[in-house]
């Protein structure tokens, strides 16, 4: 504490400290779900990133091949099914799309992973056509 030239004691009273806790408090409470938002959002870019690569990876296994693979990355010696991204955001999987055989198509679908979980799209997936699609929130908020 400071004291003036008159003796009186300068400083913050109880109150005053609280007041200033009290805003850090509120914004607090409205910053921190955007701030997990959008970390979750940009979360999203390495899910992306990782089908098209799976995609690209069937595509190349279906030009040797002529069939696509039910392994996420069959390239790999040997074969791996399931691939975990970079981060450890989102594992990745591949099946015979609906109503259809492996051989023919496939649809790869990355399913978040622990603090990822909590991402407004729940999956995103692309297909053989490469139509996008996800689970959760519409497609377009999840694949921009």
């Amino acid at each position: 504490m400071m004291h003036r030239a008159s003796g009186a004691v300068l400083g913050f009273t109880l109150v005053e400290l609280m007041i200033v806790v009290a805003i850090i408090g509120v914004l607090a409470a409205v910053a921190l779900p955007a701030y997990q938002q959008s970390v979750r959002s940009g979360g999203r870019a390495e899910a992306q990133s990782l089908l098209l690569q799976v995609a690209a990876n069937q595509e190349r296994f279906y030009s040797d091949n002529n069939s696509y693979s039910a392994n996420a990355n069959p390239l790999a010696t040997p074969a791996v099914a399931t691939i975990t991204s970079e981060a450890g955001l989102y594992q990745v999987a591949v099946a015979a799309c609906a109503g259809g055989a492996i051989a023919n198509c496939f649809i790869a679908t990355a399913t978040p992973q622990g603090n990822q979980a909590a991402d407004s799209c729940t999956t995103l997936t692309i297909t053989s056509t490469g139509l996008k699609g996800a689970t959760g929130d519409t497609v377009d908020n999840c694949w921009r």
